[in-house]
């Protein structure tokens, strides 16, 4: 614990920091580690709260909201690691983001740090996101020409920049995730946190795709029971959810 406050008490006294300096390179030069001030760990939480606190705000409960913050004060968080994937997305603008999106024929991979310091001026358009690289891959290969994003997944910084920049530009967002607990929470967020409607994520659709098993038989219902009732998790990668996902192309 003595460890813990020291490390904490001297990560202070370097902020802000000029020049900026990434977090991993503040923990490693206070403690050796540089996996020490990780977000996800109690330290890297400590040191969130404790930077906070000093600058007079309520601690941030949003990834983005965590980065921003750090970033306030010279501390660069996880700007490279994480990406998203953007695929017939229409940009309007003259940056070297717009560049990328208009010139390439595939989906284009963008960091945060894309994002937020070259962030793309997108057209009014109806934006698809979903939560599995392999329905990105399926609309390839398919030659489906909708505007797709992918988000892979539990919501991260970069997912939040993302929707923010699609609202700001008045972008229509719809969302689909996997028809389970985890996916149905991430959907709760987008919808209720940026309004997108959800696609493909209901009781019809998960009852459909369950009275069509890929391989592997279902449980079955027992008479009387709503479609609720299964718990079994119905995945985006089913011919069902694709269909309502991507439209009427040949999949």
């Amino acid at each position: 614990m003595r460890h813990s406050i020291a490390a904490l008490a001297a990560a202070l006294r370097r902020t802000p920091a000029r020049p900026p300096v990434p977090l991993a390179k503040l923990a490693h030069d206070i403690t050796g580690d540089p996996h020490y001030f990780d977000l996800t760990a109690l330290n890297g939480i400590r040191l969130v709260a404790a930077i906070a606190e000093r600058a007079g705000q309520t601690e941030p409960n949003r990834p983005d909201l965590v980065r921003a913050l750090l970033a306030t004060v010279g501390v660069i968080a996880d700007r490279l690691s994480a990406t998203v994937l953007l695929f017939n997305v229409e940009a309007v603008g003259d940056g070297p983001i717009d560049r990328r999106l208009r010139d390439s024929p595939a989906p284009v991979a963008l960091t945060l740090l894309d994002l937020v310091q070259h962030p793309p001026v997108l057209a009014p358009q109806t934006l698809t996101v979903v939560e599995n690289p392999s329905v990105m891959e399926i609309a390839f290969t398919a030659g489906v020409r909708q505007p797709i994003a992918c988000t892979s997944g539990q919501l991260r910084a970069i997912d939040h920049v993302l929707f923010q920049l699609a609202v700001a530009h008045g972008m229509r967002l719809r969302y689909a995730g996997d028809i389970d607990t985890a996916g149905r929470q991430i959907a709760a967020v987008v919808a209720s946190t940026y309004g997108a409607e959800l696609v493909a994520m209901d009781d019809d659709t998960a009852s459909e795709a369950r009275q069509h098993p890929p391989t592997t038989p279902w449980p079955r219902l027992r008479e009387g029971e709503p479609p609720h009732a299964l718990t079994a998790a119905v995945y985006q990668e089913h011919d069902v959810l694709l269909a309502r996902i991507l439209g009427a192309h040949r999949l």
